[in-house]
């Protein structure tokens, strides 16, 4: 009895909660409104929902966590560490949204205070050597920042730095300032060169904060927090010895060095005089300079790995004759070499070989070629005495303009061959037919095909060569030239009425008037000059080379007199250095040449001709020790 009345009372309490109504519960936030400090935070709110709702947020640096549930909850609101957003913005802010299943929303503004500006470095001073091999020749400056920056250098003054001899690297990573802890760490590299100056020198590397779209942010210096300069102090170049011996030994091994030559023999404790690939003037020496005698006549470097210009030291060897530098480890791939300015000092140079050293059209300074002696108040050609210059297998896309009679009138020998950056054989098959564009990506001296003074008569054969009376030596093998081969009506044209042609009296001499060539001697009974006119162009040349390029179109005694019929055209051994050429040109022309006699003991055989031969005109000459005779006259 007692547990039915048990049940009883239970059914009936069950009814009462049964029948009780349910609680609404409102969709609703404990707050609506957040302020953070700068360094960021986390705050909590109570949201209040009878189902399911979801978070979001305007802007990156907020989040929220749980972003989304179902009924009441407490959710975290987290703010990252703040970032100065402008000069004016003192405070930045986002909205968080919190939307429930009816699409109904509420608000959460969110404040936070920004830091003042802040770029700070872990090193405000820095001191480097005025030398280093080129891998070890960087620094590293750790730099905390709350705002993207750009980066400049001033001199000690606070002026703009003259001379870039400290820069950022290119491979330096871009300060990240998206979703996370501010301010940001970034480690930047950067890149110095060698001092070659007398006095240390001093650069300041600052920091100028840009926007988002890299314009510099004016700053009102209240809302600077800290703005830190790194000032750079470079060490003087080694002096100069005083005793010009010592100073040319300290030269020679300073520039090995410098250049990474492979294999440097040299030792300092052994004499000069036993040095591999250096040659001393001795008091005996017809051309020894004044106390010149023990000094550096002749040096040679050989297989080095650089990407620097030549060594400061070089201005030291100032009783050189001759200097060769010659290749540099993966010359073609190298970009932007300057040869620098000591070079220019060596005013008495004979002799001057930078080859295979990855040079180009901008690799010369301006007083390359002439300078400004202040002691004499006047201008002067640099090298007045240079007779021989070989800048080959560079990545020259055309001659300079200034090497010519006017800056080098002691030149007699001058090469330019191989400056193909690649190698292709078809041109009609390059990737573009944009004269630069090509150019700038193969060299080949391509850019002379385009110089309206050579593109005129529709060739490639630099035509202000045709002034140069005074070359001996012109090689131009292994390059990009193309078109026809000028002709003597074409030289004629434009030397404009100018030229003068070979009589049989004619005598070439020599810089010191020495006799090379007698006309009258080499000639025998021969009439063929006063009765034709051979023009007389490049007289003493003994060695013209522009095989393997791309010339094309006729080439014969008829219409090319002035080769054919050059004195020294055996010399130059044409079926080698000048007829033979290769591949095609741009246009799709194989490049050849079309009447070409069988050799240069008969020159009838071609149609149409009559001409005598190139040794039936000279019978007497000294012929080129390369000839093979003709039959006939064993």
């Amino acid at each position: 009895m007692k547990l039915y009345r048990n049940i009883v009372f239970l059914t009936a309490a069950l009814s009462v909660f049964a029948c009780a109504p349910k609680e609404q519960v409102d969709f609703a936030l404990d707050s609506d409104n957040l302020e953070f400090p700068a360094e960021g935070g986390t705050k909590r709110i109570n949201i209040s929902s009878p189902g399911s709702w979801v978070a979001n947020t305007d802007v990156p640096w907020i989040t929220v966590s749980p972003a989304n549930g179902n009924g009441s909850h407490e959710c975290q609101i987290i703010v990252d560490s703040s970032i100065t957003l402008s000069a004016e913005e003192m405070t930045r802010k986002g909205t968080v949204t919190i939307q429930d299943s009816e699409w109904n929303t509420r608000d959460i503004s969110v404040v936070q205070d920004n830091y003042g500006y802040t770029i700070s470095v872990d090193k405000a001073d820095i001191n480097i050597p005025n030398y280093k091999e080129l891998a070890e020749r960087h620094f590293d400056v750790k730099v905390k920042s709350n705002v993207k920056f750009k980066i400049g250098f001033l001199d000690e003054a606070n002026n703009a730095l003259g001379d870039d001899w400290v820069a950022a690297s290119e491979e330096n990573a871009e300060l990240s300032l998206t979703k996370g802890a501010r301010p940001r760490n970034v480690s930047l590299r950067f890149d110095w060169k060698i001092n070659q100056e007398e006095n240390d020198r001093i650069a300041k590397i600052v920091f100028a904060p840009v926007d988002d779209k890299g314009q510099q942010i004016i700053m009102n210096p209240a809302n600077v927090a800290r703005m830190d300069t790194v000032t750079v102090t470079q060490t003087q170049a080694e002096p100069k010895p005083t005793d010009p011996r010592a100073a040319d030994s300290t030269a020679l091994l300073s520039i090995a060095r410098a250049l990474n030559v492979w294999a440097m023999t040299w030792d300092s404790s052994t004499r000069m005089e036993m040095w591999n690939g250096v040659e001393l003037w001795e008091e005996s020496d017809e051309d020894c300079p004044e106390n010149g005698a023990g000094r550096v006549k002749y040096a040679r470097f050989f297989m080095f790995n650089t990407e620097d210009g030549l060594p400061y030291q070089v201005g030291w060897l100032d009783a050189a004759e001759e200097l060769i530098f010659y290749s540099n480890e993966n010359a073609n791939f190298r970009k932007d070499i300057k040869i620098g300015e000591d070079i220019t000092k060596l005013h008495k140079l004979k002799r001057l070989t930078i080859s295979a050293y990855g040079l180009d059209d901008n690799s010369f300074p301006v007083n390359f070629y002439e300078y400004y002696d202040e002691e004499e108040n006047v201008t002067k050609k640099t090298f007045p005495e240079l007779e021989y210059l070989d800048i080959s297998s560079n990545n020259f896309t055309e001659i300079p303009e200034k090497i010519s009679p006017e800056y080098f009138p002691s030149l007699r020998v001058l090469k330019m061959s191989n400056n193909q950056k690649k190698v292709i054989y078809d041109l009609g098959n390059a990737t573009t037919d944009d004269p630069e564009t090509f150019a700038n990506a193969n060299g080949g001296l391509f850019l002379e095909n385009t110089n309206p003074e050579n593109s005129r008569y529709s060739t490639g054969f630099p035509m202000r060569f045709f002034k140069w009376d005074n070359l001996d030596t012109l090689q131009l093998t292994l390059n990009y030239l193309q078109g026809t081969f000028p002709t003597d009506a074409q030289i004629a044209d434009y030397l404009n009425g100018t030229v003068e042609y070979w009589s049989g009296t004619d005598v070439i001499r020599d810089k010191d008037g020495d006799v090379i060539l007698s006309m009258a001697d080499s000639l025998g009974n021969s009439t063929f000059f006063s009765e034709n006119q051979v023009p007389k162009i490049f007289p003493k040349m003994k060695r013209l080379a522009i095989n393997l390029n791309r010339f094309h179109g006729n080439l014969s005694p008829e219409t090319h007199k002035w080769l054919f019929y050059h004195p020294y055209l055996d010399w130059c051994d044409p079926y080698t250095f000048i007829f033979n050429q290769e591949g095609t040109d741009m246009n799709h022309n194989a490049a050849r040449f079309d009447g070409i006699p069988i050799s240069l003991d008969n020159y009838k055989d071609l149609q149409n001709n009559d001409l005598p031969s190139y040794y039936e005109v000279y019978r007497e000459k000294e012929f080129s020790p390369t000839r093979t005779p003709d039959p006939d006259e064993e």
